[in-house]
């Protein structure tokens, strides 16, 4: 025969237990959503935003990064009628224009835009000039810069946009380095 009394009415001991589960379920799910919380603060905080325009009244092409965070330029490519240039000069010669082994210019490739960072990347050698490559710039040539985030997110930002997805544009990577299509600003 057993010593112990039957046990009779509620079991506190189990409420007790499930308490505890369901409790420890909703602070996983709490700590999970605040981790989720605290990575798009992150992402917003270090977040580049390359934008292109022109300088009319200095005659110059600009970038500038308008973003939160810096923008690591990995890869610049200018395409004249579809076709890859590697510098300012041939981009002159395919568009007919005359070049000049003096071309200002500032290197975009490899660079890296801290926020509010604005510079010049191109000056055309005269306003005349300037006037007639911006204008082109709408029809026949582009420029693409591919830029990391400090979590490596990218985009690719463009000079004379045609549409306005080409403005930026998320992408999965930057493209593969390659000598015949980057462009040695």
């Amino acid at each position: 025969m057993s010593d112990s009394v039957p046990r009779t009415g509620f079991d506190w001991d189990r409420v007790t237990a499930l308490s505890a589960l369901i409790v420890s379920f909703v602070a996983v799910g709490v700590a999970a959503y605040t981790a989720q919380l605290q990575r798009q603060q992150v992402r917003a905080q270090v977040w580049p935003r390359l934008v292109f325009y022109n300088a009319g009244s200095l005659a110059e092409f600009h970038v500038a990064n308008k973003g939160n965070g810096p923008a690591i330029v990995r890869s610049v490519r200018v395409l004249v009628d579809g076709k890859p240039a590697t510098n300012w000069n041939q981009v002159y010669r395919q568009l007919g224009l005359p070049a000049d082994a003096d071309l200002p210019y500032s290197t975009v490739n490899g660079a890296v835009l801290a926020p509010g960072d604005d510079f010049m990347y191109h000056r055309p050698l005269d306003k005349a000039q300037f006037a007639v490559l911006r204008d082109l710039g709408q029809k026949r040539w582009s420029l693409q810069a591919c830029y990391c985030s400090a979590l490596d997110e990218c985009w690719i930002a463009q000079a004379h946009p045609r549409t306005a997805a080409d403005v930026s544009r998320e992408v999965s990577s930057c493209p593969t380095p390659d000598p015949a299509r980057e462009f040695e600003n």
